[in-house]
């Protein structure tokens, strides 16, 4: 029994001694690694010493690594002191010293452990070398860090040193020598990322501040394709970018701003830079990406209303006129307007207001095919919409409409009277005569109905050759001919045809986006002699490829809508023809029946006077009241107006 315990002794005496020597090879080999990341180009120093007693590193290992590095040098007294006050043991500090000698002790013969224990040596040596290994991992990691932080102070503090002069320009208003400035420092060898961004967006600044907003733009898009984490800028870029949007019109696709992550900023920051990529994702036609942002924004801001009011729009493309879907839609256009129209909005959100009212009568409208009270809510939601909203006639002609459907003549044939006055000249409404027509059929006044059509043919139908000969005329060069009047044998397209072209927001956008690149190129050239003649060409060419690709989707959008007013009357050339065998059809069998008297009642009195006076009959409270008709309407009643029409159908015995 007690040799069996001696000689146990002796194994795990062995065996200590093994695994000390083990564990030490191991801490020195991370202990070296981690002094050549830390100070590769150095050798171990004070701090170094001082991290990796901070790091739970032992201190044999310390001092075997410091022997094996051969790092011994001559501490200063205050060297001695910071590592007494980090804590570092003595032996640690003493092994820092020059020694005279250095001897090792001849190892101990091995002695080969159970196989039992040595799982077990195994497993905790694994465990501590886990420790050991995150400890130094952690310890290399905040030393980096602080490392990137102080390299990135140095260099915000050389650039706002470079660019001192160029921000004193900048902040006194003096514009063009602030772009001069930016400018030479972007063109520069010596930049950063941070250097460039700052730079560029100050030259950004100063163009905007010059009213040069395309080029401005143009530099705030490039800014915002750095990440916000090295881009210091960012924010201040993406607020003006979307300004500079509001003023021309932004054609293009996010890009990196997608994957840009923008958590750490403000919420109403991330609203904003939410809606605004939702919205470009709409106008691109990508609703499944425009949703995965407006459903982002939330209802602390303005932009809420707004990415409702889109999210409504999205909802009722893919409704299809499906009730279910057109209820949903409905929901969100309600939920834009209850923002909106909150007093802190009203002001800023007025056309979202007008733009969801309208939506709504809308949506009534269609769903009124299978639910007839629904034109009430239609007529309604059309009353919302106010008559000094650019979308006024869109939602008086529709609501005449409603009217019509409804069943209340009077009111429909009001409205589009009224409509077809000089004041309205250049809407284009051809349908309005085509409800007349209608309106007089139903009401067996064949011959109105018959003048009414004369009225669309000679208004609208006439129109159909002329259009087609321009088209194809001036389909290659329709900018030209429209826009600059560049005509061929004097062929111009009609008036009518053209200002209903004018009257299209989709053509006011690009012409407008065509009119500021064009006037931005005369202020640069303009200023070539204070920009210099190197800046005003670079910014001039920029300039000019933006006017170039306006010129060509505004040329696009000038085709397009003449193509749908080519459609649009051959569509309505159909319905005259479907609307002459209705009325002949009726004359056919008047006469058969030999109708002596077509009227089934009498005109009244007050209508009898305003036809023999060229005026309208306006209502006015419950009572009527003939106003002299002057060439002009009154907009706040023209929802009072009415037709006086009686019905001249016989009643079926």
């Amino acid at each position: 029994m007690y040799n069996r315990f001696t000689h146990n002794d002796r194994v795990e005496k062995a065996m200590s001694f093994k695994l000390i020597r083990t564990t030490r090879a191991f801490y020195v080999a991370l202990v070296i690694s981690f002094s050549m990341i830390t100070s590769i180009a150095w050798g171990l120093t004070v701090d170094n010493v001082i991290g990796m007693h901070q790091a739970k590193v032992p201190a044999s290992v310390i001092i075997q690594t410091l022997q094996s590095a051969g790092a011994s040098s001559n501490l200063s007294l205050a060297d001695v002191k910071r590592l007494k006050k980090a804590g570092v043991p003595q032996n640690v500090i003493d092994a820092m010293m020059p020694s005279k000698s250095s001897t090792s002790p001849e190892p101990e013969p091995e002695l080969e452990p159970e196989a039992e224990n040595d799982e077990e040596i195994k497993a905790e040596q694994s465990e501590e070398e886990k420790k050991i290994a995150e400890a130094a991992k952690k310890a290399a990691e905040e030393a980096a860090r602080k490392k990137r932080e102080e390299l990135k102070k140095a260099r915000m503090k050389e650039i706002a040193r470079r660019l001192a002069k160029a921000e004193e320009y900048l902040s006194d208003q003096d514009y063009v020598q602030a772009l001069k400035s930016f400018d030479e420092f972007l063109q520069s060898d010596d930049q950063s990322p941070e250097g460039t961004a700052q730079a560029q967006f100050g030259l950004a600044e100063a163009l905007f501040g010059l009213g040069l907003y395309a080029n401005a733009m143009v530099n705030y898009e490039e800014i915002l394709q750095t990440a916000p984490e090295e881009n210091p800028v960012f924010e201040q870029s993406f607020y003006r970018f979307r300004q500079c949007s509001q003023m021309v019109s932004y054609e293009g696709l996010p890009g990196a701003l997608t994957d840009h992550y923008i958590g750490g900023f403000s919420p109403k920051f991330q609203d904003s830079y939410h809606y605004f990529l939702g919205k470009l994702f709409f106008s691109a036609a990508d609703p499944e990406r425009a949703k995965l942002y407006l459903e982002k924004v939330e209802a602390r801001s303005s932009d809420y209303a707004r990415a409702q009011y889109v999210l409504g729009l999205i909802a009722v493309n893919e409704a299809d006129n499906d009730f279910g879907g057109l209820i949903k839609a409905n929901q969100y256009f309600q939920q834009a307007i209850t923002l909106a129209e909150q007093e802190t909005y009203q002001d800023e959100l007025r056309r979202v207001i007008d733009l969801s009212y309208l939506s709504l009568a809308r949506i009534a409208y269609t769903i009124a095919t299978d639910i007839p009270d629904s034109y009430d809510a239609a007529i309604f939601y059309y009353r919302k919409v106010p008559s000094s909203s650019t979308n006024y006639i869109e939602a008086l002609y529709e609501s005449a409409w409603a009217y019509f459907l409804k069943g209340n003549f009077r009111r429909g044939m009001g409205i589009f009277h009224t409509l077809d006055g000089p004041d309205w000249e250049s809407y284009y409404l051809p349908d309005t005569h085509l409800l007349e027509a209608q309106v007089f059929l139903n009401l067996c006044r064949t011959q109105f109905a018959q003048e009414a059509i004369k009225r669309l043919e000679k208004k609208y139908l006439d129109l159909k050759p002329t259009l087609k000969l321009y088209l194809e005329s001036y389909e290659e060069s329709i900018f030209e001919a429209f826009v600059k009047k560049k005509l061929k044998k004097g062929l111009d397209l009609p008036r009518r045809l053209h200002l209903s072209v004018l009257a299209d927001s989709r053509f006011n956008e690009s012409y407008m986006n065509v009119s500021r690149y064009g006037s931005e190129i005369k202020a640069i050239e303009d200023n070539r002699e204070t920009f210099g003649s190197e800046l005003t060409e670079r910014l001039l060419e920029r300039a000019k490829d933006l006017v170039e690709q306006g010129k060509e989707l505004l040329s696009q959008m000038i085709i397009q809508i003449l193509r749908e007013r080519e459609e649009e009357l051959d569509s309505l050339d159909e319905k005259v023809e479907r609307m002459r065998f209705e009325i002949e059809d009726q004359n056919a069998q008047r006469l058969e029946k030999q109708i002596e008297d077509s009227y089934d009642g009498e005109i009244s009195s007050d209508a009898e006077k305003a036809i023999s006076q060229n005026t309208a009959s306006l209502l006015v409270g419950d009572k009527y009241q003939t106003w002299p008709f002057e060439g002009e309407f009154w907009e706040d009643e023209i929802n009072s107006y009415r037709s006086y029409l009686t019905n001249q159908c016989r009643e079926e015995e």
